[in-house]
């Protein structure tokens, strides 16, 4: 049911109650109490359609988390926040050869506009890496690189505007120092993450990342 649909169907539940649609929790549970008792078919004056789509309107705005008990400070009912999906997006091969162009300076750059112009010191090894995928939890953004962090110099391209309707793909380049190698995670800075990842709320990175990784990033709270 999209959004517009589920505030049109809380109206008509709650004129069903003869209810205004800023009404209480509580006066939504006494209506249905009322109407409850004066309806009900086994009532000498019950009204068996009545009280059908009363009790229909009631489940369904107790559903909707409208008629929970908090007495009469309660305030307007507040419908239940939408539970975050979690879904992982297998980037596009061009997007993925052009974070690798990036990071190599012989290789002109296809349409992805890099942000960031980072070059290696020519006497410094550097290991460099681009991710296959990205985990989206809401704004909550986890980029899955499956090479491990190397000890010293790292860089990584990532694709910035994953969370926006951009025409044209955009990317930076990312570089730190690590004293381990293998599988890690690296969490973006938020100053970083506020000027180069607009929408997102955080910016992670997994190294090293397998199957099971992924698996964890589904099964994590």
């Amino acid at each position: 049911m999209e959004p517009v649909d589920k505030v049109r169907a809380r109206t008509d539940a709650l004129a069903d109650l003869g209810l205004s649609p800023c009404a209480s929790s509580r006066e939504i549970r006494d209506a249905w109490r009322q109407i409850a008792f004066h309806s009900h078919p086994d009532h000498k004056d019950g009204d068996s359609s009545g009280f059908s789509r009363a009790k229909a309107a009631y489940d369904f705005l107790r559903q909707e988390g409208l008629a929970t008990k908090g007495g009469a400070s309660s305030g307007p009912p507040q419908p239940r926040r939408p539970r975050l999906k979690k879904r992982i997006i297998e980037l596009p091969q061009e997007d993925i050869a052009t974070c690798k162009a990036m990071l190599n300076p012989d290789q002109v750059l296809p349409q992805m506009h890099s942000t960031t112009d980072v070059q290696p010191a020519p006497d410094k090894i550097v290991c460099d890496h681009v991710p296959d995928a990205v985990g989206c939890y809401g704004r909550h953004l986890t980029y899955f690189v499956t090479t491990p962090v190397n000890h010293g110099a790292n860089r990584v391209a990532l694709p910035t505007t994953v969370l926006t309707s951009a025409r044209h793909s955009e990317a930076e380049i990312l570089s730190f120092q690590s004293k381990d190698t293998g599988a890690g995670e690296v969490v973006i800075p938020d100053t970083i993450r506020e000027s180069k990842f607009p929408g997102a709320k955080s910016v992670r990175i997994r190294f090293d990342a397998d199957q099971d990784i992924r698996d964890q990033f589904w099964l994590a709270g």
